[in-house]
């Protein structure tokens, strides 16, 4: 991330090595807070993915007679499928904020 904003910076006729070296630690101490908004939004489509456990686990269940597949499985799949939609909503509130604070954290100057 250093290298790429010092790459940048350079392109950018940035050829004063101070201005290339503020560059540099601006994009530092901001990427735990983009990290953190980043985080915030890939949350929500891996819980909308984790939803499809329920009928994947109920599938599971049903097919355990068949070899490789254990009824086991299926109860795993399906207990963290239903509680997958509930993660999901919890998930979908969070976003804003996580996003918001992440962004916040990465402009705050030090």
């Amino acid at each position: 991330m250093t290298r790429l904003c010092v790459w940048a910076a350079l392109c950018l006729s940035a050829t004063d090595p101070g201005t290339v070296l503020q560059t540099a630690a601006a994009a530092k101490s901001g990427a735990p807070g983009l990290v953190r908004a980043g985080k915030g939004i890939a949350e929500v489509p891996w819980q909308a993915a984790q939803c499809f456990r329920l009928p994947l686990g109920l599938i599971q269940m049903l097919c355990s007679p068949l070899p490789d597949v254990t009824f086991a499985e299926g109860l795993g799949n399906t207990g963290k499928g239903l509680g997958a939609p509930f993660k999901l909503c919890v998930a979908a509130l969070e976003m804003p904020y996580e996003v918001v604070c992440g962004l916040g954290d990465s402009v705050r100057l030090n």
